[in-house]
């Protein structure tokens, strides 16, 4: 299905514009042609009471009405005299005309009786050459008048107005008279307006909208690829507002990486001032004689330290200094599969044909090693399997351990929170390594996610986005 709203600030301004310039152009063209039908019923009406007018006058000064002639010819655009109305009750009555003739022929001074007027359609068969601006057209055609360069095509009658006044002597005098209709010059002219508004306004907001969205679209990507201390400061360009806001990002971004440059300082006098007192401590435990309580305290100081190193890998992980490069994932794994099999685990891969990705080989190690240690720990062997799925790859670890409770899996993933019963303290670790290890996998782009087998034991699932 076609996306009918932009996703963009300059597109859905354009449409918002354009949309509301349609309706005002149509309410426009609605107001102008309805003011446009008003004016030609005026015009037919205007043409009528004038007619009646003359006719009267020359009825008066004792002019003959009527010539001689062919009957066609001399009823044409003449009164029609009756002793009753012409106009039928299912007539349309324009009760404003009424008045307009009945004032027109006051000023006059005409005397009547009753005044009505009505549109139709059609002409009545009553009234058949008893119509004034029905040769209109047929003289803008005509030779004479094309031969002085008039090109205009005439407007199409529409209807007729039919105007009949009732005398003192109780005799009805009527007139039609013809309604011109829509002229294509109307319709050609609003047409071109239109365009002409579209194109005025749209073209200045349409550059004006680049000079907008261009220096916003490069804050978006700055700010989507953002890494403090390594990023330039962006230039700032637009209107003042979006300087401003170019202008305070750049702030932020300093102050961030001033902050994070301290935190670095900080983590790096603690790693070294906890290092030191712990090497001090593992030379001072060799001197134990007990070999048991000696391997006990070793354990120990291992732990710390390894615990320590999680912590600190975990605090700098959005400021490694390594660049992502193109890696074989399967190399990769197959090295730390090696390593766990040098020290006696059950892992079961097939290594596959070559697949490269663009990570920070390093920290990817470091993250596999973590869910195969996690695996290799509470499982007696461990099946890794390598999957691909559009642009995605993804490393399932699976293990034959006891899994977990599903309403703990997501907190697996908290610092230091450990499942109880079998995953507790005495398996060791620092109960860092499923939050470093999707902390690696999210800093990729990717993710981790674990979930109970149905026949056992838990997967550990590390995937990745291929670039």
């Amino acid at each position: 299905m076609m996306r009918l709203w932009p996703n963009n600030l300059v597109g859905q301004l354009l449409l918002v514009v354009a949309l509301i310039m349609l309706l005002a152009q149509g309410l426009n063209g609605f107001l102008l042609y309805r003011g446009m039908q008003t004016q030609n019923l005026i015009e037919a009406s205007t043409a009528a009471v004038s007619r009646i007018a003359f006719g009267l006058e020359r009825e008066a000064s004792t002019r003959p009405l009527v010539e001689r002639g062919p009957p066609r010819r001399r009823q044409r655009g003449h009164l029609k005299f009756t002793t009753e109305t012409v106009i039928s009750p299912d007539m349309n009555r324009l009760s404003e005309l009424e008045v307009r003739a009945e004032q027109a022929l006051t000023n006059m001074g005409f005397t009547f009786s009753e005044i009505e007027a009505v549109s139709v359609r059609q002409l009545p068969a009553a009234m058949e050459g008893y119509v004034v601006g029905a040769n209109r057209g047929r003289w803008r055609n005509s030779s004479i008048n094309r031969s002085m360069g008039s090109r205009r095509q005439p407007p199409q009658t529409r209807g007729f107005v039919i105007l009949s006044i009732q005398r003192p002597n109780g005799q009805w005098v009527s007139i039609a008279s013809a309604v011109r209709g829509r002229s294509p010059i109307f319709i050609r002219t609003l047409v071109f307006q239109t365009i002409t508004i579209f194109l005025l306004l749209l073209i200045p907001l349409i550059l004006f909208g680049r000079y907008i969205s261009r220096p916003l679209k490069s804050l978006t990507v700055r700010a989507q690829s953002f890494q403090p201390g390594v990023n330039e400061a962006l230039e700032e360009r637009g209107p003042p507002d979006t300087r401003d806001l170019i202008r305070a990002f750049n702030d932020m971004s300093s102050r961030v990486s001033t902050m994070l440059d301290e935190k670095d300082v900080m983590l790096g006098a603690i790693g070294h001032d906890l290092r030191t007192p712990l090497a001090a401590l593992r030379i001072r435990v060799e001197n134990v004689e007990d070999d048991s309580e000696r391997d006990r305290m070793i354990a120990g100081i291992e732990d710390m330290d390894q615990t320590l190193d999680d912590i600190l890998s975990l605090a700098r992980l959005g400021r490694s200094q390594e660049q992502s490069e193109p890696t074989d994932i399967r190399s990769l794994i197959e090295t730390v599969v090696d390593e766990y099999k040098d020290m006696g685990h059950d892992i079961s891969y097939q290594r596959g044909a070559r697949q490269p990705a663009h990570i920070r080989a390093t920290l990817i190690r470091r993250a596999l090693r973590n869910l195969i240690g996690n695996a290799a720990k509470y499982g007696t062997s461990v099946d890794i399997i390598v999957d691909k799925s559009d642009d995605r790859l993804m490393i399932h670890v699976d293990d034959d351990g006891p899994g977990i409770a599903p309403d703990k899996i997501e907190a697996m993933f908290e610092p230091f929170v450990r499942a109880e019963e079998s995953r507790n303290r005495a398996t060791g670790g620092s109960g860092l390594g499923l939050t470093l290890a999707r902390a690696i996998a999210r800093d990729h782009g990717g993710d981790v996610m674990l979930e109970n087998r149905e026949g056992g034991g838990l997967r550990a699932s590390l995937i990745l986005p291929i670039r």
